[in-house]
């Protein structure tokens, strides 16, 4: 129930205009803050249960900054118009959008999607689990890496019950946390064999299509989010496969047969290698360097590569990789870029993405030069 709100905005015209609004539709005890540092001041004082805070360039910062002080804030962005995008610092952390121009036609809707939209209390910036049995992710994510994303399939989030547990696609970690709530939810209080439902995440452009499945009885469920228009036989075909993927995985698993394994390491055969390079959005701290290193030997492993060069500096990585058959650079970078990524949020409680967009790779069996590897630094500056 909303009864406290507080309005973060430095435009006061439009924050008495969004205070007579909410007026008409409960008697609100409504604060107002020009900026994000009062703000932070009133919520020491007294908690709220809903805040609106404005688009702006640090807008991570101004969440963490609030969710800081208290978790469990509900948050309505409000953006001055359709045209521009919600940033990536946004999404999955507010519950709301609202257009300033649509104020009166849209903020009693809005406000009843601020008080249904599940929310993520995250810890020390990551979404919190329940403790669960040590699961190795690289396998987890062996098992959701082979989910067809594309088209119409974005993301593949699995999870114990509520708890997010690994994900796979587009979606970034406290949209997945998010997901895995909805559905946990709507799956203990309801008997399923399978879930189809439709959500919209805050921040996030249109309708998604949630496909749920359980892969056992012990409460873990596999979530196919998708476009609304994915056809039903399709994420049926997906999810039959995935969960057998899974079910695997569950018992420690690596999905490969020892044969295969054998295989790859006496020869190559068809396999390619390649040399592979990409940058960190921010340098990597050393702590995570071995981290980061262990995780990818992990995935090869798990994935039926052999890793034959794994270096991790501040300002790259350098990886040199011989895929399996049929698997070629694109594949790999996906592989290592977003499954490195996933297991060093799921493991040492980073929520924050690691890598840019964009690599580098050729057809290699030895690792890039300092020649070349000082080229792409200085053409990606």
């Amino acid at each position: 129930m909303i009864e406290h709100i507080l309005i973060v905005e430095p435009d006061k015209e439009f924050a008495n205009q969004l205070v007579a609004s909410l007026k008409k539709i409960a008697p609100f005890t409504i604060t107002v803050a020009s900026d994000v540092i009062e703000a932070s001041l009133l919520l020491t004082r007294q908690q709220r249960d809903l805040a609106f805070i404005p688009l702006i360039e640090s807008g991570n910062n101004a969440v963490q900054s609030l969710r800081t002080i208290q978790p469990n804030l509900r948050l309505v962005l409000t953006m001055p118009s359709a045209n521009k995008v919600v940033p990536d610092s946004y999404a999955g952390k507010v519950q709301a959008v609202l257009l300033k121009p649509h104020l009166n036609t849209d903020l009693p809707a809005i406000m009843e999607k601020a008080v249904n939209q599940p929310l993520v209390i995250e810890e020390n910036g990551r979404p919190q689990t329940a403790e669960l049995p040590s699961l190795e992710t690289a396998i987890l994510i062996a098992a959701l890496q082979k989910a067809k994303l594309g088209k119409f399939i974005q993301t593949v989030v699995f999870a114990h019950k509520t708890n997010l547990l690994a994900h796979w696609g587009d979606l970034n970690i406290t949209q997945a946390a998010t997901v895995a709530l909805i559905v946990g939810d709507k799956w203990q209080a309801e008997a399923n064999s399978a879930l189809v439902q439709f959500v919209h995440l805050a921040a996030h452009a249109g309708d998604l299509l949630l496909y749920t499945r359980e892969v056992d009885d012990d409460g873990h469920l596999l979530t196919l989010v998708a476009l609304p228009e994915t056809p039903l036989h399709e994420l049926r075909q997906q999810a039959n496969q995935l969960s057998t993927n899974l079910t695997q995985a569950l018992q420690g698993k690596t999905l490969l047969e020892s044969s295969v394994e054998t295989t790859a390491v006496k020869t190559n055969g068809s396999r390619q290698s390649y040399a592979i390079i990409w940058r960190p959005i921010r340098p990597i701290p050393k702590s995570l360097h071995i981290p980061l290193r262990r995780a990818m030997e992990r995935l090869a492993t798990a994935n039926a590569c052999i890793l034959s060069y794994a270096s991790v500096h501040e300002k790259l990585v350098h990886l040199v990789v011989t895929c399996p058959p049929g698997r070629d650079s694109a594949w790999a970078v996906y592989l290592f870029k977003n499954g490195s990524e996933d297991t060093i949020q799921r493991e040492y409680g980073i929520a924050a993405s690691l890598w840019d967009t964009g690599y580098y790779s050729i057809k290699s069996s030895q690792p890039l030069s300092e020649a070349e590897l000082n080229i792409f630094l200085e053409q990606t500056q």
